[in-house]
Parts: C-alpha cells; structure tokens; sequence
C-alpha cells in the first residue's frame, strides 16, 4: 500500500487529512462527500483515526477513494483499461498457425501467459511480519468503520475474502461486506450466488468447519480481482497476473489451509462453523436504503497478522455515484470482449452505476 500512496501523492491524486476525525461516521462521512465531487475528488489519507466511544487512537492510517476516478483506475491498474481489454481481445481470437511466423507470433503470446499464474512461496509474507494468535487476536485493534448511523456495527468494506472448495481443488477471491461482532468474531455477507456460499454448502452437507481468510490492502489490484465477474471455479488472481504481467506472489495462513497476497497489509484468519448463524445489518447499501437484519454464517477469528506499519482501506458504500462506479467502468471494459463471443453483433454497452452495475 506505501507504493500506491506515493503514485497517488506524485501524480497529486491524494489528499492527506491529519485531523483527528473518529472511525464512527466522520471518516467515511468526509469520503462521501469527496467522491461526489467533479471527477471523483482525490484520493484520502486519514492519519489520525481515532475511536471516541473507547478512547483509541489508532496509529495506522485509512486509505479511502483509491479507485474514486477514471485517472486513479489506470494509476492503479498500471495500464490504461482499453489495452487490458485489447489483450483479452487478442487472446479470444487466436488461430491456429499456418506458417513459422505464425508459430513464432503464437509462442510469444502463449510464453507470456506464463505469468498469470499465481506463485506459492514457502516462507512467510511481509504480511505476517506481526501476529496476534489465539487470546490476542483483537479485530477492535483494527480501525474498522461505520459508515451509517443505522449500521448494525463496523464493517469491513474492501476484505479480499480468500476460501477454497470442501476438495480444495477450487479457490475463490470474493469481496463481500463483513460485519465486526466482538473482537474475534466476523460476519460472513455471501449471497446464495456467490461461488463462497456455494463452498459453504459443500461444508456443511459434510458437516465440517471452513476456513476463510480475509485480507486488506497490498496492491490495489487484489481488491478489484476480488469484484472480477469470473465463471464459477476460476481464480480472480489469474487476471492480476494478466493486467501486471507477473504472478501474485502467494503465502499461506497461519491457522488454516488458504494462500493469501504476501504484500497485503492485514490478514484476518478463520473458520466458519456449519451450525452458527448470527443476524447480521442492518446496512446502508447501494440502493439508498438500509438492507434488513439477516442470519449469515459467523467467521471465528484465529489469527490476525499485518505488516510492520499497515494502512487500512476502506470504501463508503451508500447511493450513487460513489467510489464503485469508477471500479465498475474498469470491469465493464475489460469484459466486453468475452460479452462479444456471445453476442458477436454488439457494439458497446453501458453498466448504469444506480442499477446494472450491481
């Protein structure tokens, strides 16, 4: 995340704001007013969260906004969007060669897939520099938000949500809203369609816990991958291998099964129980409204760990346009050449950010 805090601060696409402002809906309030502005407004550095209700000052700054513009998308992705859809365009019609020269240009192609490929280190990541197991783990050490004044507590807005399948044979990278109950305690917001929920059935025909591992931050990239619209079984950290042009560098969890980005900033690690529901919102959603109260699976926390000095990041979720509008134009053209094998006659299309995009 460092990394990305000095491209934004060179190309004067961050603000840091060093007031002191609480985790408690002023901090997501000023983000909410930025994003409205002209363009998305700038990026936001919060150094000096603190939460008033405890007493805490946090010593980690927030990092909001990152994707908030059309500019920072391609900051962030490294490339403008256009060429990563030029290459999946290319790749979708590749032919059969008919001479040397075509052999030739289709080796080159094939050789730099070789990157795409997610790579597992044996050694630990910079994202487990600091641990907190067992009686230490704490989320309330971790300046969580709350955006809205009705929200049923703080919410982590921008987990990586990292789980794999009952055979481990399918990982899936989803991002979904994760309620704070207590200190080591995580509500789990997958819908009966996302490939997660799917694992979690398996998990529970089989009666077994599931391991689940969230992470924040690291290369801005991994938190897009995580909204990526894949086929079910394929794995969201192909594309950053794709768009970087060099594998995600992978460790494992301490306390579960599961490979996580070894840059991330925290890492928050689990089991969700087959039996346990907890009711979990309500939540000011895109929508303007709040989604009711609901019972959805409960993450026991097992293990939090982080770099030596992390930078948390977060989004405000609530009425368009807001930060995931930006986000949502990268995901619409880089798709559209594999929404055009299907309808071949379609010349553009457009994700309207109060409706089709969600």
């Amino acid at each position: 995340m460092k990394r990305t805090i000095e491209l934004l601060k060179k190309n004067n696409e961050l603000r840091v704001i060093e007031e002191e402002l609480d985790i408690y809906l002023e901090i997501p309030h000023l983000a909410y007013a930025e994003v409205k502005k002209k363009d998305g407004g700038k990026a936001l550095l919060f150094t000096n969260a603190v939460d008033r209700k405890s007493g805490k000052k946090f010593s980690e700054p927030i990092a909001m906004n990152l994707f908030g513009s059309y500019i920072r998308c391609e900051l962030l992705f490294g490339r403008t969007i256009e060429s990563v859809a030029d290459e999946i365009t290319k790749l979708l019609h590749m032919r059969p060669p008919v001479g040397f020269l075509d052999k030739l240009s289709m080796a080159n192609e094939l050789f730099s897939l070789k990157n795409i490929f997610p790579k597992r280190l044996k050694k630990e990541g910079e994202c487990q520099k600091i641990k907190y197991l067992d009686d230490a783990v704490d989320l309330y050490k971790i300046p969580v938000l709350t955006t809205w004044e009705q929200d049923g507590g703080p919410f982590i807005t921008m987990g990586q949500v990292y789980t794999q399948s009952l055979d481990g044979e399918m990982v899936n990278l989803g991002m979904y809203r994760l309620q704070v109950y207590d200190k080591n305690h995580l509500g789990m917001h997958w819908q009966i369609h996302k490939d997660s929920s799917h694992f979690f059935d398996q998990y529970q025909k089989a009666g077994k816990k599931m391991p689940v591992t969230v992470a924040i931050g690291g290369d801005p990239l991994y938190t897009w991958c995580a909204t990526a619209p894949l086929p079910y079984g394929v794995n969201e950290l192909l594309m950053y291998g794709l768009i970087k042009k060099e594998p995600a560098k992978l460790v494992k969890s301490l306390t579960n099964p599961l490979y996580i980005p070894q840059d991330v900033d925290y890492v928050i690690e689990g089991w969700v129980g087959t039996a346990e529901m907890r009711t979990e919102g309500p939540f000011g959603d895109h929508t303007g409204y709040y989604t009711l109260r609901e019972p959805y699976p409960v993450m026991q926390v097992s293990a939090i760990t982080t770099k030596k000095n992390p930078t948390f990041l977060a989004t405000v979720v609530g009425k368009p346009p807001l930060e995931d509008k930006y986000m949502g134009w990268a995901t619409g053209k880089i798709f559209f050449p594999l929404l055009k094998t299907t309808a071949p006659d379609l010349l553009d299309y457009h994700m309207p950010e109060n409706a089709g995009f969600h």
